[in-house]
């Protein structure tokens, strides 16, 4: 009777045991399906962020130029090439 019961908590224990690995299992597999979709939205998020730094630069770039061609503010906004090429006429 004893050697029954023995017997029966090895059986109790190594269930109890094979369940805990199979929710570990599944509990890392779906922090891993968490992070690999966070990769992904940051990824996503980092592209959005680069078109719109190029979408910046580029209207940024056309304002100094449209800056650039009223006389006032002209002095203010040349470009350096043209600086540059200026000094060098001047000094012929």
């Amino acid at each position: 009777m004893v050697i029954n019961i023995l017997i029966f908590s090895q059986i109790l224990f190594y269930l109890s045991v094979s369940f805990a690995v199979i929710i570990l299992g599944v509990l890392t597999i779906i922090i891993f399906y968490h992070l690999i979709k966070v990769a992904r939205s940051l990824d996503k998020i980092s592209e959005n962020i680069e078109e719109m730094s190029e979408d910046l630069s580029d209207n940024l770039e056309y304002v100094l130029k449209t800056l650039a061609t009223l006389p006032i503010l002209s002095f203010f906004f040349k470009k350096k090439e043209e600086s540059v090429k200026n000094k060098k006429k001047s000094k012929k």
